[in-house]
Formats: structure tokens, sequence, C-alpha cells
């Protein structure tokens, strides 16, 4: 299914420095040789590492289904392929692309949400896009009514990102994953539908995002928040 915004062109291109190779885990994409796509933490922000071997001489970056993308050379060390995220996300973080909606439409979208489908039970305080969300699509805090949405949900159809909101609307009510909490979310009518794309990006990725009616990690501090 095609995801409502394309991807962003702004790309960031630099010469490259040659480093000696380090052991690392890296991940071969099937039915591409000679690239290898690794996900990497760059001070709390995800960042997708893309290593060919085609690349010789430059290094480019840009933003790809909501996050950063760093194309390197095949051969970089750790430290260097470390390092030069950190210098392209700096450079193309000002570029990030808008959403559908800023974070205030976001909340007068979830709010409309509300009461066209939950008769108004539950009023988000605030709703904002998220870059940490990792391994959740969604999250909120039910004490203080502020939810949290993934940015790579902004590419995808506008019927899954309502989805996403009813899911994390409902949790401001029902914190469990309950028979009352299903019947609540499922008012929105293609709920079910929204959480099988979900399931299906995640399976597809591989990238090990809790679908939103996963439990929460293990082991998580307990923050008073209801993550999925």
């Amino acid at each position: 299914m095609t995801p409502s915004q394309p991807d962003a062109r702004p790309s960031t291109r630099t010469p490259a420095r040659s480093a000696s190779g380090t052991g690392r885990r890296r991940a071969a994409v099937p039915g591409s040789p000679g690239r290898e796509v690794e996900e990497m933490d760059v001070d709390g922000t995800s960042v997708r590492i893309v290593r060919s071997s085609r690349r010789t001489r430059t290094i480019s970056a840009a933003w790809r289904d909501g996050r950063v993308q760093v194309s390197v050379p095949m051969g970089l060390s750790a430290e260097a392929e470390r390092d030069w995220a950190r210098r392209m996300l700096k450079k193309v973080a000002s570029r990030q692309p808008t959403g559908p909606d800023s974070n205030g439409d976001l909340l007068a979208r979830a709010r409309k949400l509300s009461r066209t489908w939950l008769g108004g039970e539950v009023d988000p305080s605030e709703v904002v896009w998220s870059t940490r969300q990792q391994r959740r699509w969604g999250s909120c805090t039910p004490t203080t009514g502020r939810i949290r949405i993934a940015s790579e949900v902004a590419g995808m159809p506008g019927w899954v990102l309502d989805g996403v909101l009813v899911h994390e609307l409902v949790h401001l009510k029902h914190g469990d994953h309950s028979a009352a909490f299903h019947a609540m979310a499922e008012r929105y009518p293609r709920q079910k539908e929204a959480m099988a794309f979900l399931n299906g990006v995640s399976h597809a990725t591989g990238r090990g995002l809790t679908g939103p009616d996963g439990e929460p990690d293990s082991g998580a501090p307990d923050t008073g928040d209801t993550d999925d």
C-alpha cells in the first residue's frame, strides 16, 4: 500500500574518508549483493545505516520512512560509521519532513476521533510526533493525557494513523488490553484493519516493533506510561 507521504528528497553528500573495518554485526539485504542495512542508535535517535560496495567515495543522508538514512561505503569502521551518522544527522535534522499534521493538528485529529467514535469519553491533553518510539508505534501517559506517536506512522495511510490514535486514546481509559478495551477501540470501523497493517509492516521490516496489541517490553521501568 502506497504511503500517504513520499520519501523526502533533501540529501547531503560528503566525500568519505577511508577507514579500516572492524568486526561487527551486519545484516545483508536479501537479493541485494554488496548491500547491508543496520539500525544504529545515535544519541537517542534511531538512524538507518546502509552499506554499499558500489559506494566508494561519498556518504549521503536523507529522510526515509520517517528516519534518517545514512549511506556509506562498505568497509568503514564502526567508529567511523557512528561519527558520520552523528555528523549527517545534524545536517539533515532541520530538513525533517513534517507529517500530515503538526503536533497541534495531531491533537485536533485525536480529539475529533474521540468525539466521532468514542463518544468523547476521553480527551487527550497533548498528542505529539516522536522519533524515540523505536519499538512502539505509540504510547501514552494516562495520568497526564499525553500521547506520543512514532514518526514512522506519518508516512502511512491516514486510516492507519487514525487506528494508532484510537488505540492510544482508549488506553487513556483502559490501561490493559481487556475485552472492554477492544470493544471500545473497535468502535472505529477500520481498527482491526489498521492493526493488521502495522503487524505486517513490523514483520516485513524485521525491526522488532511491538504491534499496538503487543505487551510492553519486559523489564521496562514503570513510568506510569501505557506503551504499545
